[in-house]
């Protein structure tokens, strides 16, 4: 069984050079690419750092950020794993299904890649040659590790997730990522500022008795005579390989007596857009609508590139006025959550050519509620996560990242909130589907402004609570008060959302034929 895995890594390696020469030459240029890009990060910190104490640190928490990727991006990325449940008709029980897939992750390019960087490593420090055989312990377990943790996330993301909601955790990974990338860049330019690497060491000692530093750990002490210390280093990689061997086994004995769930027969599977992504069901079908309409009309499109102008000119004001920079930082990402939240406050009447079919087909109210929130929470939630990370990087202190992260979600959540329930509560004239996004629609006069005002002013309001526990958090700057902020921003900003998604729904549900009457005057 394993050499029939064999076999057929080899026939998937060699897949991306099938085809036509420019094809085969992109592939070879990409994988030349990133192995110069793995050799480089073995030499970038024996080129940049002089020190050597401070150069073994770094080498740590790279190798340790190195393998916690390794950990963890397969949960999110797992498209291009093989998976047990594909072999449950060979004639191979799942001891043999789960060896030969294990034995066979080592003919991936991923782990050419990680044998590249740790054979860069190990030519390029010369203080780890010693003992001989160190390095080559060390890394060949740390190669284990990462293929063992990398097959057994992958499995058990196809367990919890599944097809079904593969997309959404595939999602959820880009986000992190993105929004993790400005915290890197700040954790870098600490660590070359004065004093950072007082606090690169204290991480890096953590670091090391994990599993994903022991293993450069081990390396760095048996470099310096310490072998007992190298030894115990050794031995929680091995222990977290034996725990991930059994998990691996375990989970695949599990996935090939499992049937997954099927999918509801009424999603389509190509050539619909959003509607294929989504169940056949109110709230699904209602929120794919949307974010088509999102995605092709021009009065939504225009909605959108507006909003990042008013926090601009507010932050001109402060600039002007002598308001800190660190302080204007934390300014425009709220307002402009505030504000695309609020956009949607007259979305019935945006969508007056088709609120009659959720009347005539008896939708209920909160599903045409919830389904018309879809855009801006696709849109929301990952600017707030990314926004954030970049306004503490901006500001230089990235221990008020829940605090503001816990403010800028409360905000978006009331202001969605407040929109579900004026949308139907006051409806105006909207420029209607189809006309200019710049003409001013007929009957557009006090109501449409005491409307906005009042929806605004509502918004404004509840999210108060949010930013004051906020603003508490970052004048007082402890672990505490920005996890309360945290869990308080998104917690209060879930039931208000709630609320508003059940009395908007109740209205709707109330004032169904007076909202066609209506929207029908405004066309």
């Amino acid at each position: 069984m394993a050499f029939r895995f064999f076999r057929l890594r080899v026939a998937l390696l060699g897949g991306g050079f099938r085809g036509s020469f420019g094809k085969a030459l992109r592939t070879t240029l990409l994988y030349a690419i990133l192995a110069a890009a793995a050799v480089l990060l073995a030499i970038a910190p024996t080129v940049l750092i002089d020190d050597a104490q401070q150069r073994s640190a770094v080498d740590l928490l790279i190798g340790g950020a190195v393998l916690l990727g390794v950990f963890l991006v397969p949960f999110f990325e797992n498209r291009r794993m093989l998976e047990p449940r594909q072999f449950v008709q060979y004639p191979a029980g799942p001891g043999a299904i789960a060896g030969g897939l294990l034995l066979s992750s080592v003919i991936t390019w991923p782990f050419f890649l990680l044998v590249v960087w740790l054979v860069a490593l190990t030519a390029t420090r010369p203080a780890w040659q010693e003992p001989a055989w160190a390095a080559p312990v060390a890394f060949i377990l740390a190669a284990l590790f990462a293929v063992a943790s990398a097959r057994v996330m992958s499995l058990l993301s196809r367990l919890i997730a599944g097809q079904r909601f593969a997309g959404a955790l595939r999602t959820t990974g880009v986000v992190l990522i993105v929004a993790l990338l400005p915290l890197a860049v700040f954790a870098g330019a600490t660590v070359f500022a004065p004093g950072g690497f007082d606090a690169v060491d204290q991480v890096a000692e953590k670091l090391a008795w994990t599993p994903f530093g022991a293993p450069f750990a081990a390396v760095e002490a048996a470099g310096a005579g310490d072998l007992d210390a190298a030894g115990m280093y050794l031995a929680i990689v091995a222990a977290a390989i034996v725990v991930l061997l059994t998990l691996w086994f375990a989970l695949v004995a599990a996935s090939n007596r499992r049937v997954e769930r099927p999918l509801s027969p009424g999603v389509a599977r190509s050539g619909l857009g959003w509607f294929e992504r989504f169940s056949a069901r109110p709230a699904q079908v209602i929120a794919a609508r949307q974010l088509t309409y999102w995605a092709r009309d021009p009065r939504y499109r225009v909605a959108l590139f507006a909003i990042p102008l008013a926090p601009v000119f507010m932050m001109l004001a402060f600039w002007v006025a002598g308001a800190p920079l660190t302080t204007l930082a934390l300014v425009p990402l709220p307002v402009m959550l505030l504000l695309l939240g609020w956009s949607q406050h007259n979305d019935i009447a945006m969508d007056s050519t088709a609120i009659w079919e959720h009347v005539a087909s008896g939708t209920r109210g909160r599903a045409d509620r919830a389904g018309r929130l879809a855009p801006v929470l696709m849109i929301g939630l990952p600017l707030a996560v990314i926004g954030s990370s970049i306004t503490v990087t901006i500001v230089g202190d990235w221990r008020i990242l829940p605090a503001v992260v816990g403010m800028n979600i409360g905000v978006l959540l009331v202001a969605c909130a407040v929109s579900c329930v004026f949308s139907v509560l006051t409806p105006y004239p909207a420029t209607r589907p189809g006309d200019s996004p710049f003409v001013q629609p007929q009957g557009a006069g006090t109501g449409s402004g005491l409307a906005q005002t009042i929806a605004m002013i509502l918004a404004l309001v509840l999210a108060v609570p949010p930013v004051w526990f906020a603003v508490n958090a970052l004048v007082d700057v402890e672990f505490t008060e920005n996890m309360w902020a945290l869990a308080f921003g998104i917690g209060y900003g879930l039931v208000v959302l709630v609320l508003g998604v059940l009395i908007g729904g109740w209205l709707f549900d109330r004032s169904g034929p007076e909202l066609i009457a209506v929207t029908q005057i405004f066309d």
